[in-house]
């Protein structure tokens, strides 16, 4: 985990050195620790303390932003991204957030052109284009509005055994067919972290009541049965959806957690041992001779791997986390002006060879700072004189 808290000390500068105290930069502190240890609600209550004591500063209002995503509850999120935007109207971190909240709620035209506005701000910046890239592949495989039939023969995902050919043909050709009832099918997606493994079923408007879940150590099932819209039969309800997963590894039933939001529906199951799932399924394990502990060490490893939609189909999932780290560190100020040029010059200096560095020092000191030579052949065969910029003359002083 301690890389993890490494890369969040870079996201805390922006706020806390707004902070009206030290005590106030404890607090940034504190709550991005525990949003770092998946303790999204007391993260969530100490943002909320933060907003109180800064509520002019944007930053707060993204990390309580990103904070509340965590929590499925992206309208909440979509308000104080807002907040954030209206004060910092350049920050495309603002834009960022806001256009998250808008994907989270399926108004994916809207958070592509959040996306885009933040890009007017930061052309570089990979995480914009990467959320750009999966409001286009929703695009190109949106998900339906309505439910998706499919036959039980037709799902590949079911459990039930096909009926042989010996059966058939022991069944009266006079006697048609009874076909078997339909299923709803919807995709699901999963990513882990040290402690949990997160399952994300993309239903959209599903109510609490509709969904029910039951755990075992090794399995889990969720069962989303629809109500029919008001004033319409029962008889033309949407046909029920069942996800059964017999799970890679065990996990601890009683600290399973369901939350149901607008675009999706979250299952968070508690690891019962901090391993590497390689997959979802107990498929995968079976092929595998042994389950390897995890190196969190490895910052690659430290937090949750979310699945891309073009990934989600070869199982090979995105580390977004990983690639955030990465713009983190790219989006580092450069140094510039007089900084920028010493340091130009400290790698000059740093790669060069004795005659070069002899060449420097004596060009240096003996110009008053006014020459840099690295050619030891015309330096060294004579005393560097003083050449002061254009309109200034050199002066000695003596002490």
């Amino acid at each position: 985990r301690s890389s993890s808290r490494v890369r969040s000390s870079s996201r805390l500068r922006g706020l806390t050195a707004s902070m009206g105290s030290e005590a106030d930069a404890a607090l940034a502190a504190e709550a991005m620790e525990a949003f770092v240890d998946d303790d999204f609600e007391r993260s969530f209550e100490l943002y909320s303390r933060v907003v109180e004591k800064a509520p002019d500063n944007a930053s707060s209002w993204i990390h309580r932003s990103a904070t509340l995503l965590k929590l499925s509850r992206p309208t909440e999120a979509l308000a104080d991204a807002e907040k954030a935007v209206a004060l910092a109207p350049k920050n495309p971190k603002a834009h960022l957030r806001r256009g998250m909240a808008l994907f989270e709620l399926g108004r994916k035209a809207d958070a592509k052109a959040c996306f885009v506005a933040g890009r007017e701000h930061d052309p570089m910046s990979r995480q914009l284009l990467q959320w750009l890239g999966r409001c286009d592949d929703s695009e190109a495989s949106p998900e339906s509005a309505g439910t998706t039939f499919l036959t039980r023969d037709a799902d590949p995902s079911n459990d039930a055994e096909p009926t042989s050919t010996a059966s058939a043909s022991t069944v009266s050709a006079s006697v048609p067919e009874i076909p078997e009832k339909p299923t709803s099918t919807y995709k699901h997606q999963w990513y882990q972290s040290q402690t949990h493994v997160t399952i994300e079923v993309l239903a959209r408007d599903v109510r609490a009541s509709e969904a029910e879940f039951t755990a075992t150590r090794d399995s889990a099932t969720l069962t989303i049965t629809r109500a029919p819209p008001d004033g319409v039969s029962d008889s033309v309800a949407p046909p029920p959806y069942a996800l059964r997963l017999a799970l890679f590894g065990s996990i601890v039933p009683e600290e399973t957690r369901v939350s149901v939001g607008v675009a999706k529906v979250e299952l968070r199951l508690r690891k019962s041992e901090a391993i590497q799932w390689s997959d979802l399924t107990a498929e995968a394990r079976e092929k595998m001779a042994a389950a390897q502990p995890l190196n969190f060490s490895d910052a690659s490893m430290a937090r949750p791997a979310y699945p891309s939609s073009k990934a989600a189909q070869t199982k090979r999932p995105t580390d977004w986390d990983k690639l955030e780290a990465e713009l983190d560190a790219e989006e580092e100020e450069a140094p510039t002006g007089d900084a920028a040029l010493n340091k130009l010059f400290q790698d000059i200096y740093g790669k060069a060879d004795e005659e070069t560095r002899r060449a420097m020092n004596k060009s240096f000191q003996e110009s008053g700072g006014t020459v840099l030579s690295t050619n030891w052949a015309e330096i060294g065969a004579k005393t560097t004189e003083a050449q002061p910029p254009e309109g200034m003359e050199a002066r000695k002083y003596e002490m």
